[in-house]
């Protein structure tokens, strides 16, 4: 049984998957305020991570500066961090070329084996090179180079060797006969050498011009504007490495494809078309009406993936390519032109469709949307998807916060975003603790971090997500992550999260291993509580206890049910030994919906221990009220006689479906409910 089908008997129609939220997996542990707020974002925008001064490095689109702020601080100066230091980039450039007029500091790289940072520096002529500059850690000049046109992302391989930039090419003043569509392409500088004498070699997309090789980027629905040449038209967001230094793979957003770059002979090998995600599909189900409710369900749209932010790893010896599925078309000229890309339907309630009719690359007769609304793992050779996170963002995010759900990243209203790309999954990066793998997924409308375990790729399973914008005002707290970086230090990992509307920065906790319990070392259920509580379904009775076989509580036993379906609000009953007001949420629910019965009016029985057959009868009837469950018929035990009528059918249903057995052909339906018991039962539905 999956967590999916009991998290649909407990939540109803609207909301289909469950949220199980990891007790303080992800926590803040510090924050810098630049103390400039832009709705329109492009304040401490872009984050990097620099290992050898263990700082973090700010891409701040306000001041055009690189800030650079010390993380070895106290606890008493962690939520007032100040930089250290300040790079003023466009006077660095000004030494070496006066010629240069400076437009935008679009991204920001630190070298993996030396104190050394790079940046990618945009002019201010939409049609004019850019510069790949190269620093110290304390900002001091090392060289420069000029690159592509419109470079928007910058990394070094991962042995250090070269340096890489995306460099867009976007039509920044629209479509026509006049106007200069700049060609998009990958500039690619040696470093294996030092910094001093750089030059970059760029490749472009001219190979792709050819009737044949456009007609092939088409069949594989790679989006390609009509009558126009590959060469102009793809647009190079973000650049991923994998492990070996081998290959790269640059997003073309726009183009909802990923081109394939072979770093050992500069070659562009291959670009690939992502497809389309079919949101009528279960599993993929949308919030697509902005209509003020909440109402989650599949569509008869299609979702772009177009990528943002990727990342690549290795896993047993092969890549893959994880994507934050943001949706983004070209939006340059005026919106009443007839070449502009966005086409808004007007109903009563508000959807952005992809006008199709002057693009290749779509299947005729099907309605398309921006963005895949999740975060998704590709086969890095085939692009084929191996996972795709589905409804998992709108679905944890309504659960978390029901009344701001799918709001902006400058309001807070209800249902602001779902008919225009929803969460909007903006970044995502990749961090190890210990020898679990992990994803996180930054939200830049509604906000928060989610946190995937991706050890296993094809079966990658939801952690935790943390949101720490303040819903009392449209822009307050952290609001907008927009880039992330991952602190590499094994004794504490943390994530930097990069917040572009509330220009704030914020260090956060990581922690996935549940506390190691001495008293479970050699307990036949070992698996099954590290498993629970690692989740955040229940706790240990302290950091080194978990007492595996001590009796479970009727309040725990809807205090975990409870947390396994998101936690969903129910109307409070008020019963005298129940003091807690997470537990008297929890225990209103359970009886509201039949699952656990109270002993009377006014007394729950909070802390009396909860028999078998009642957890039994508890699980059955969630699973039962969606029919997720086939009913079966006692007797199943030898001790059936002493099963209660009401709790036959739950204890054979339960056993049938493998999920609540009993030991040598005896159910013992009168005993204590172990906690160890408890357990079991609960991994057997997580899975």
């Amino acid at each position: 049984m999956s967590k999916k089908l009991l998290a649909a008997a407990l939540i109803g129609a609207a909301v289909t998957t469950p949220a199980i939220v990891a007790e303080a997996t992800l926590s803040l542990d510090a924050r810098y305020d630049s103390g400039v707020q832009n709705e329109d974002g492009g304040t401490t925008e872009i984050v990097e991570y620099n290992p050898h001064t263990h700082a973090t490095y700010i891409v701040n689109g306000e001041t055009k500066k690189i800030e650079a702020i010390s993380l070895n601080y106290t606890k008493d100066e962690a939520m007032t961090l100040k930089p250290f230091l300040s790079i003023d980039i466009a006077k660095t450039i000004a030494t070496f070329d006066q010629t240069f007029e400076y437009g935008d500091l679009t991204s920001i790289t630190v070298h993996p084996k030396e104190n050394v940072i790079a940046v990618s520096v945009q002019a201010k002529g939409y049609n004019t090179a850019g510069y790949a500059v190269v620093l110290t850690g304390d900002g001091k000049l090392l060289g420069a180079t000029k690159v592509g046109i419109q470079p928007d992302n910058i990394t070094f391989t991962t042995d250090g060797t070269k340096l890489l930039t995306a460099n867009e090419g976007e039509p920044r003043e629209g479509y026509g006969s006049e106007i200069v569509d700049p060609k998009g392409s990958i500039s690619v500088i040696n470093t294996a050498n030092g910094f001093s004498a750089l030059t970059a070699e760029t490749l472009y997309f001219e190979a792709f011009d050819t009737a044949e090789k456009r007609a092939e980027l088409v069949a594989d629905n790679v989006i390609l504007k009509k009558n126009t040449n590959p060469s102009e038209d793809l647009e190079p967001e973000y650049i991923a490495v994998n492990e070996a230094s081998t290959m790269a793979y640059v997003a073309l957003q726009e183009n909802n494809a990923v081109a394939t770059i072979d770093l050992t002979s500069n070659e562009v090998v291959s670009v690939k078309g992502l497809g389309f995600k079919d949101h009528s599909k279960p599993g993929n189900e949308i919030d697509l009406l902005k209509d003020g409710k909440i109402e989650i369900k599949n569509e008869n749209y299609f979702g772009i993936y177009m990528p943002d932010g990727m990342a690549t790893v290795t896993i047993n010896g092969k890549d893959y390519l994880v994507t934050a599925n943001e949706g983004d078309g070209r939006e340059w000229g005026e919106e009443d032109r007839e070449n502009f890309h966005l086409n808004e339907i007007e109903t009563d309630e508000e959807i952005v469709t992809y006008d199709t009719s002057g693009y290749d690359g779509f299947v005729e007769g099907q309605d398309y949307i921006f963005g895949a609304r999740s975060f998704a793992i590709f086969d890095a050779e085939t692009m084929d998807v191996v996972f795709d996170s589905g409804s998992d963002f709108e679905t944890m995010t309504a659960q978390h916060h029901p009344e701001h759900f799918n709001a902006s990243n400058t309001n807070v209203k209800l249902d602001n975003r779902s008919g225009k790309k929803g969460p909007e999954p903006e970044d995502v990066k990749i961090g190890k603790v210990g020898d679990e793998i992990f994803a996180y997924i930054g939200l830049e409308r509604i906000g928060g971090v989610m946190m995937y375990n991706i050890t296993n790729p094809a079966s990658a399973k939801f952690v935790d997500y943390l949101n720490l914008r303040d819903f009392s005002d449209d822009i307050k707290g952290d609001v907008s992550p927009e880039g992330m970086a991952v602190i590499t230090k094994e004794d504490k990992p943390q994530l930097i999260v990069g917040h572009e509307v509330s220009g704030t920065v914020t260090v956060l906790n990581v922690k996935e291993e549940p506390p190691a319990f001495k008293d479970i070392e050699n307990h036949p259920d070992k698996e099954a509580i590290a498993n629970v509580t690692k989740r955040g379904l229940f706790n240990g009775v302290n950091d080194k206890t978990f007492a595996p076989n001590k009796p479970f509580s009727r309040s725990h036993a809807a205090l975990v049910l409870h947390r396994l379906a998101g936690t969903p609000a129910s109307n409070t009953t008020n019963f005298n030994d129940i003091t807690a007001s997470a537990t008297e949420d929890a225990v209103s629910w359970a009886v509201a919906n039949q699952f656990i019965s109270p002993l009377n009016n006014k007394v729950f029985g909070a802390a009396k221990p909860i028999t078998r057959e009642e957890f039994a009868v508890a699980v059955y009837n969630a699973l039962k009220a969606a029919g997720q469950i086939t009913a079966a018929e006692a007797p199943v035990y030898t001790d059936d006689v002493d099963i209660s009528a009401h709790a036959k059918e739950a204890v054979a249903s339960l056993k049938a479906a493998g999920i609540m057995t009993g030991t040598n052909n005896e159910f013992h339906p009168k005993q204590s409910l172990t906690r160890a018991q408890a357990a079991v039962v609960l991994d057997k539905l997580l899975k």
